[in-house]
């Protein structure tokens, strides 16, 4: 029974500490919040919290078909590629507009389950997320911290992996809010266009590492910290 407390306790703060390097998720996020829009950024939040479950499920069962193929792996980091740049796009345009009147922030509420969408997405289209949490369960397993392959510890294991990442979204969301006292217009609008340039960068990122898999059979980079 100590064991499988430990593992729970565990995998919440692997998820949690997973979700701190910077990443695109992360960008989206801060992005959303300093835009005032809290309702979208957690939402958000949530689903890329959801989509980090999911391969942490995945790494669980030991399912990585999406690493098996150099192929199957080059047309993720394409796909990658195009919604983070577009992301990138989107946070540039609208960073002369900082200032929403409070009818589209309203209208932009009520589509809250595209942010989740949105959210999930950003995860899923990483399959390197399910490398981090392969490395830290086999960490576990060695540690002889584990659970058994039973249906209801493997809920609850989904269920505390989602909440461990949303803890940590919920509090760069909350420090968000904190610094919104501190920030005027105009530093807003260039912390919002410097988000875009770097949401680019990763686009960039993304796509020599497809290129590099499609044209030279290069090997899977192992950068953990981008599982977020």
């Amino acid at each position: 029974m100590i064991s499988i407390t430990l593992f729970y306790v565990a995998c919440f703060f692997i998820s949690f500490f997973l979700c701190i390097p910077i990443g695109p998720v992360n960008i989206e996020v801060l992005h959303t919040a300093l835009k005032k829009h809290k309702v979208q950024a957690f939402s958000i939040a949530a689903g890329a919290s959801a989509g980090d479950a999911i391969w942490a499920t995945c790494a669980f069962f030991g399912i990585s078909p999406f690493m098996s193929s150099r192929y199957m792996e080059a047309s993720f980091f394409l796909f990658t590629t195009i919604i983070t740049a577009l992301l990138g796009f989107i946070a540039l345009k609208g960073a002369n507009k900082v200032e929403k009147c409070e009818e589209e922030i309203v209208a932009k509420i009520r589509r809250k389950r595209w942010a989740v969408l949105k959210g999930l997405t950003m995860v899923l289209v990483n399959p390197l997320g399910i490398v981090s949490w392969m490395v830290s369960l086999s960490f576990l397993r060695r540690m002889k911290i584990f659970i058994p392959m039973e249906l209801r510890y493997e809920i609850l294991f989904f269920i505390v992996v989602t909440v461990g990442a949303l803890a940590y979204f919920s509090l760069m969301i909350f420090v968000a809010g904190r610094m919104q006292t501190l920030l005027t217009p105009n530093r807003t609008r260039k912390i919002i266009r410097f988000l875009g340039y770097l949401l680019l960068a990763f686009s960039l990122y993304f796509f020599y590492h497809a290129i590099q898999l499609f044209f030279f059979n290069g090997t899977s980079f192992h950068i953990e910290s981008l599982a977020s």
